[in-house]
């Protein structure tokens, strides 16, 4: 008889498993029309498809590159025009396909981006949601590969505070997933030195290109306007790291 319990409670448990992995498995709408023109090569960008969504310029050979980690539920193209638009800016931007769209699947993906790309030189890790969840975890036991973690719209679950790493999050005010008040009440877990940004009339899902009727909040701005915030936020905070990079180099020499 106990026997018989116990071959019944894994049975549901493996089939509780399952049906998570189904739900997580299948993605958020998004708009595929535009993310899949992000996805096409011309003469200033050049796009891998394979084994991550890769954006790299063409003008010039980037010495820095961005890691990008997708939330849950997420497919890896809702992002691309948003990290084609970093590539634009000189820079190899990289997004991450996750294990059924589950980035805890996938923590320690950034490692195999940066072995395939010996010529970066210095690396910013960007996870928006549960994806920077997991990009705080590899963070957490590989700092000293990264120059630099980005929270978009998220926040770290374990205590970070002492690590040594240049971090931003960069937050969203009519965010109704990772809300101000997580943002606020999470604080004490980010890296000492974290900047905190928060975006007026923006919300969660225009991050990135998910379907317009996910959007619910009143007074939301446009979704470009969202990006090109989000976009001038990431890229000032980038650039800022390259600079102390460079002069800390200077001063060696």
């Amino acid at each position: 008889m106990i026997k018989k319990l116990i071959l019944a409670f894994i049975a549901l448990v493996a089939l509780l498993f399952a049906g998570v992995a189904v739900w997580m498995s299948v993605p958020f709408s998004y708009q595929k029309d535009l993310t899949a023109a992000a996805l096409q090569s011309d003469q200033t960008i050049s796009v891998a498809l394979s084994p991550w969504l890769s954006f790299r310029p063409t003008s010039t050979e980037p010495s820095e590159g961005i890691i990008f980690y997708p939330g849950g539920k997420t497919a890896p193209d809702t992002f691309a025009p948003v990290m084609r638009a970093l590539a634009k800016e000189g820079y190899l931007a990289v997004i991450v396909p996750m294990p059924l769209n589950t980035a805890f699947l996938g923590i320690d993906q950034a490692a195999e981006v940066m072995a395939a790309n010996p010529q970066i030189k210095g690396w910013h890790l960007v996870g928006h949601s549960l994806g920077g969840v997991a990009a705080a975890e590899f963070a957490k036991t590989h700092a000293d590969r990264l120059a630099s973690l980005i929270f978009w719209a998220s926040y770290p679950a374990s205590d970070l505070h002492s690590l040594p790493i240049a971090t931003v999050s960069i937050a969203a005010a009519l965010d109704a997933e990772s809300t101000p008040e997580k943002i606020a009440l999470n604080k004490p877990k980010y890296p000492a030195a974290t900047l905190f940004i928060e975006m007026p009339a923006a919300n969660h899902w225009q991050y990135g290109y998910f379907a317009d009727s996910l959007n619910t909040e009143s007074n939301l701005r446009d979704r470009q306007s969202q990006i090109d915030e989000l976009l001038q936020h990431t890229l000032t905070f980038i650039r800022q790291q390259q600079s102390v990079s460079t002069a800390a180099m200077q001063t060696k020499e």
